[in-house]
């Protein structure tokens, strides 16, 4: 059975009628709307969502829609997904990921798509989820009750070692040391080209483009000595063994595609369940009875163990709340693509070398969509709210062929640490200060931390439930019983 990814129901994704079309109100001759943009793009998709269903304007030269009508979005990534390439700014990351499944088309997407598949198979997810949940008790076994932590840095460091000795076959220290590296310096691309304003846009310094030419010669390097030591051994079906499968097919995958994809896979990989943890603590912390309503479901039907990957799909109180999570802070918060030829979105002719955005951000708090958008509600994800909501109206993961390879993958290995974590401790908030998202290659705090104050949960009884809890229909039943 695979894990619950993207909880709503199949809808039919033609549009009944024409999605509106307005033009963005405030933009200047030179710029466009980039100003405002720059000034807060997340504020600035809402703003556009509130506008039109698609909102036409400009990046300097660059022409720009932002879609944000579901059925418009649906044309884009399932109906009409041919007449669309991956945008520019992105094409200009290919300094770092090269041509890996982040930044590839056509051809050589479908191919290395194909090759990495395996590697996410349903079946191989019971095994991950058992790293997962080592790793996990390895790292709340440091934590101690009452104490401060910044947890941000520790959870990013705990979905490294996750996709590392899943994909990799072992957790390797000089590698992980390169990959930290390399996630700043992605950072700094990400900053870079999306900074339209600034003088030459969309070009990238030269000491930087050294310090990734730096950086991936040390990768290159180091995947080459655990090529060679694999070359001796029994073949493998994780990640790396499929890449080196796939050095001997026709035509052979070079050593090149090997660093570009694993390049993707770790920096992408680890961030984006990185974040979507991040956010569960900081909104759990911000709403403690929701959290406390979450832990007593939990150890109820765990009896503090972690979750198995059967587990992981029948919680319902779990699944709720990451998609809570996930409609409010999506890992990855916008898609852009570039239109390759002339093609109809939402009931409007669209032009070839357009750019196409459409923000989840934007989408998942409409209020055309859900009541009180900017609540964290997990209540609200009832069998009938994901039966009515329109297919995407939420889409954490992206959506059509092109849906995030490792979505069912990040969502387990999400929902095992959630569990593991808020049944055996209680966060809150060490300063009243928001946490302002950063748009990233995925939506981060943007000062990079997160200080929680940890509180161990009382001792369970024999029946793995503190006996305050027990008797649990005071505590979490407003949750249980909406969601059921």
């Amino acid at each position: 059975m695979p894990c619950p990814v993207a909880h709503v129901a199949q809808a039919d994704f033609s549009a009944a009628e024409t999605v509106s079309l307005a033009r963005f109100p405030e933009e200047s001759l030179l710029l466009g709307s980039a100003k405002a943009y720059v000034r807060n793009g997340l504020e600035f998709y809402q703003r556009c969502e509130r506008i039109a269903g698609i909102v036409q304007t400009r990046f300097l030269w660059k022409p720009t829609y932002i879609i944000t009508d579901p059925a418009a979005i649906a044309d884009v990534l399932v109906t009409q997904a041919s007449s669309f390439i991956k945008p520019y700014v992105l094409r200009r990351l290919r300094v770092l990921f090269g041509d890996g499944l982040l930044t590839s088309d056509g051809e050589v997407w479908l191919r290395h798509r194909h090759l990495m598949q395996p590697a996410f198979r349903s079946d191989r997810m019971p095994a991950f989820l058992a790293v997962v949940a080592r790793n996990t008790e390895e790292m709340l076994s440091r934590w101690q009750d009452g104490e401060e932590r910044d947890v941000y840095p520790e959870l990013a460091e705990l979905c490294m070692k996750n996709i590392m000795q899943t994909m990799f076959g072992a957790y390797h220290e000089g590698l992980a040391n390169l990959i930290r590296g390399m996630a700043a310096t992605c950072h700094q691309l990400v900053r870079a080209v999306f900074d339209v304003v600034r003088p030459f846009p969309f070009r990238f310094r030269s000491s930087l483009l050294r310090k990734v030419d730096l950086e991936l010669n040390r990768l290159d390097l180091y995947l080459s000595q655990l090529i060679e030591e694999r070359s001796g051994q029994p073949p493998r079906n994780d990640f790396l063994g499929l890449m080196i499968s796939g050095m001997s097919q026709d035509p052979p995958l070079s050593r090149q595609e090997i660093l570009d994809e694993a390049i993707t896979l770790l920096l992408a990989g680890h961030e984006t369940t990185a974040s979507a943890l991040v956010w569960s603590l900081y909104l759990l912390a911000q709403h403690p009875q929701q959290a406390d309503a979450l832990a007593g479901d939990l150890r109820s039907t765990l009896e503090g163990k972690p979750p198995s990957y059967d587990d992981v799909n029948r919680i319902e109180s779990l699944r709720a709340t990451l998609d809570e999570v996930l409609r409010l802070y999506p890992p990855t918060h916008r898609i852009a693509r570039t239109i390759t030829k002339e093609v109809s979105v939402g009931g409007h002719l669209l032009s070839p070398g357009f750019d196409v955005v459409l923000p989840q951000w934007a989408v998942h708090r409409s209020a055309r969509w859900y009541d009180k958008p900017d609540t964290f509600m997990p209540s609200r994800w009832t069998p009938s709210f994901r039966k009515r909501l329109p297919k995407f109206a939420y889409f954490p993961f992206s959506g059509g062929a092109r849906t995030c390879i490792g979505s069912q993958l990040a969502w387990c290995e999400s929902a095992v640490i959630l569990a593991m974590l808020a049944q055996r401790f209680k966060v809150s908030l060490c300063n009243s200060a928001p946490l302002t998202p950063y748009e990233g290659l995925t939506l981060l705090p943007g000062s990079g931390h997160l200080r929680l104050k940890v509180e161990r949960r009382p001792t369970t009884m024999a029946s793995g439930v503190p006996s305050h809890e027990v008797n649990s229909s005071s505590s979490i039943s407003p949750l249980l019983q909406a969601i059921r």
